[in-house]
């Protein structure tokens, strides 16, 4: 008997599907994406009004092989890939590859529940074409700027350098940062309060008629430390105001990426997959189900229906005045506010009631997304707010004190943003206020903090840059080719990600301008609407990008026909060493002797030395080297080799002058580290004085090993070794004996 075929994209996903719709349907995964562009060439026709020349994926033949002859012998297809514009052209590859479009129907679903699904197949659709070439223009758009830039980047940077549409502005909004924290001088200022006998604190507010939260003036500060001095303050002005405070909205991809990384110190991939799971579906008490509606949406929006749940489990858990009338944010008009924002998909389904069937950082994930929720519905905190000002002579102060009249939200949930409330005291206008005392705090202006997972995609967001399915990609792809790295979880452009961002802001402007990035973004969701033809998107932005890429491979010709001699001699000290640049990266070559190099990986050079045709780069080398050594310590080995302070991947670490023969690498005792940190460690003659706390250490070391005893599973001892994430007990007996095991806390 012929059935209903059902495609999604996972596995797991139509596992769930297929146990929801029952006997009469069979669900398959089509795994992801099955046809795309090729790997190996652009695969795109410029000539030939960019058309695109898609083909199988590597590995994907079989399962379009076997989704094609089920087709064929279904009685109706039903392709459910995700809804977004991806999904959408997953689904018309498979529908064009599988060639049954009598039976061929498009279903789409916010959340993977039993009424959502069946909802799904009683109202199929055709395959919507503007959503393919809206994706289709965007994937184009992306390959030509990838493969026709990253080439001509690889010949002046190496091969590890590459444009992306969306990923070199992304670069560039680090750089800019950076550049704006090194310039920064910093000011000091001073913040005065005045701390009265009611227990009023007023803070400085007008001085003279000009309003002021921070003096940075130290004339000024002297005067008005004489002027106040054992002054009183008399109150002029006293004004009661009703406030209301709104629980925060439902997660929208960007808010949830942000508040995870924040909260949770989850990456952005990260977020992104575990929400992946939640919404496909887990096994709950023997039922697969879907915690969580759809994860990739700009919307803020909800279901009546949800929101009618909602209200039923605050008013039966907290009271029906509780019970809050929800209000979503203004849609910007791109088509993925048509889905939900993310929330679970039964309000009665409470983290702690199906712990037990989620994974440590699922729990974590769908608590967050489920609290959410809940607080969203809830009814708004309201408050008076009694503002005091008061003044003596140039001087006004202000303060204000805020009292809950219903506690709402605030009932379950607070964030960072909490308003700090009080008692009203009494007080009346003409009252005075005796200054028990000036609070007077000075401080240093600090630069903009730099950017986190969390606050580099709210910046990506807040600029229009890319859409939430992207924000993940982005990010990873500038980790991944060490464009920047993440310091104390903040970026720090590398010298590789400000070489390629500085080409590119060179020779082509408008790829790497954040409103030009942000009107394409605008343009491919009129192609959504139907408001433009891709084409010509494709066209006219082509026609600029093509003038551009003429221009710098001419630039790249002549750089390369010029001889850039360095202020490196060679061995024989009588000719200059020649720049040169490779598959790694610019280097320096003798060129008398071939096999003399020298690697400027890592190393700036301006643009007007390589201009000039001479390069200065020999300090540099040296400081690289004395990088790469690390800094010395007042410390020694037994065989009397020096220990230096190196950095790696995860932080500082102790290190023998003679690693290669005597193999000893060693943790950074925590105080020294944390000296290092704040820039207060001991040093002496160029060295760090380390020599006691490690000492320390050691001490303690020995005592753990000693505690541990033998190895339970081979009779050997123990010994301690730093890895990924942190230090470890691990058997002396390995790779015969892999036993390991944690360091008992104190």
């Amino acid at each position: 008997m012929a059935k209903k075929l059902v495609i999604v994209e996972s596995p797991s996903k139509a596992k769930t599907i297929e146990k929801i719709l029952g006997k009469g349907y069979e669900v398959e995964a089509s795994y992801g994406h099955v046809i795309d562009l090729p790997k190996t060439k652009i695969g795109v026709d410029i000539e030939n009004k960019f058309e695109p020349h898609y083909q199988v994926i590597k590995g994907k033949g079989d399962i379009l092989k076997k989704l094609k002859d089920k087709a064929k012998k279904a009685d109706a297809v039903y392709l459910a890939s995700d809804k977004d514009r991806e999904g959408e052209a997953i689904a018309w590859h498979i529908s064009n590859y599988i060639k049954v479009p009598a039976k061929t129907k498009r279903i789409e679903f916010n959340e993977i529940t039993k009424s959502a699904i069946n909802n799904a197949i009683k109202h199929p659709r055709n395959i919507d074409e503007n959503l393919v070439n809206a994706q289709q223009a965007r994937r184009i758009l992306d390959r030509i700027v990838g493969y026709k830039i990253s080439p001509l980047l690889w010949k002046i940077i190496n091969k590890n350098a590459s444009a992306g549409r969306v990923q070199s502005v992304a670069l560039k909004l680090i750089c800019d940062l950076e550049d704006e924290i090194r310039e920064f001088i910093p000011q000091k200022y001073w913040e005065v309060t005045a701390i009265t006998d009611k227990g009023i604190e007023l803070g400085i507010y007008e001085i003279a008629g000009k309003k002021v939260d921070r003096i940075f003036d130290e004339k000024v500060m002297k005067k008005l430390k004489k002027d106040l001095a054992k002054k009183n303050l008399e109150v002029f002005k006293i004004k009661v105001t009703k406030k209301t405070q709104r629980p925060p909205l439902v997660f929208k991809t960007s808010t949830l990426q942000q508040l995870a990384s924040s909260y949770l110190g989850f990456a952005t991939s990260k977020t992104m997959r575990v929400a992946q799971q939640l919404y496909e579906g887990l096994s709950i008490n023997g039922e697969n189900v879907g915690l969580i509606t759809y994860m990739r949406t700009d919307s803020t929006r909800i279901s009546n229906e949800s929101m009618a749940d909602a209200g039923k489990y605050i008013e039966k858990n907290f009271g029906k005045e509780y019970v809050g009338k929800y209000m979503p944010a203004k849609a910007k008009g791109n088509v993925q506010d048509a889905h939900e924002g993310i929330r679970p998909t039964d309000i009665n389904l409470s983290p702690d009631s199906i712990k037990d069937s989620l994974s440590a950082e699922q729990y974590k994930l769908y608590k967050l997304i489920w609290e959410r929720f809940l607080v969203s519905q809830f009814s708004a905190m309201k408050y008076d707010q009694m503002q005091i000002n008061a003044k003596n002579g140039d001087y006004v102060f202000r303060g204000t004190i805020n009292k809950v009249t219903f506690d709402g939200y605030y009932k379950v949930f607070k964030d960072e943003d909490e308003i700090k409330t009080a008692d009203f005291p009494e007080i009346k206008e003409g009252d005075e206020l005796v200054v028990k005392e000036l609070n007077i705090k000075d401080g240093m202006t600090k630069p903009p903090a730099r950017f986190s997972e969390s606050s580099l995609v709210k910046k990506l967001e807040a600029e229009g840059i890319g859409r939430p399915s992207t924000y993940a990609s982005i990010i990873e792809t500038l980790k991944t080719r060490n464009y920047a790295e993440l310091v104390d979880k903040r970026f720090i452009p590398t010298v590789l990600g400000y070489e390629v961002k500085s080409e590119l802001e060179k020779h082509f402007e408008k790829i790497m301008n954040i409103k030009f990035t942000a009107n394409m973004e605008e343009e491919l969701d009129e192609i959504e609407n139907g408001s433009i033809k891709w084409e010509e998107l494709m066209a006219n932005f082509y026609k600029g990008l093509e003038v551009d890429l003429t221009k710098f491979e001419k630039e790249i010709q002549d750089l390369q026909d010029r001889r850039i001699e360095a202020d490196i001699m060679c061995a024989n000290g009588t000719e200059a060493m020649i720049l040169k640049t490779g598959r790694f990266g610019k280097y320096l070559i003798c060129e008398s002797n071939p096999d003399e190099k020298v690697s400027l990986k890592g190393i700036q050079i301006p643009k007007e030395e390589l201009e000039a045709g001479k390069i200065i780069v020999k300090d540099k080398v040296a400081e690289k080297e004395s990088e790469k050594k690390g800094v010395p310590t007042d410390h020694f080995t037994k065989d009397g080799a020096r220990i230096f302070v190196k950095k790696g991947r995860y932080g500082e670490y102790l290190e023998s002058e003679d690693y290669e023969n005597d193999e000893i690498r060693m943790p950074l005792p925590y105080k020294i580290k944390q000296e290092i940190k704040k820039g207060t460690a001991k040093m002496q003659d160029g060295m760090y004085i380390i020599h006691e706390e490690l000492e320390k250490m050691l001490a303690e070391d020995q005592r753990i090993i000693e505690e541990a005893g033998l190895c339970e599973k081979c009779g050997r001892p123990f010994e301690i070794k730093i890895g990924r994430f942190g230090r470890f007990l691990a058997c002396t007996g390995y790779p015969d004996c892999k036993n390991i095991k944690k360091i008992p806390k104190k």
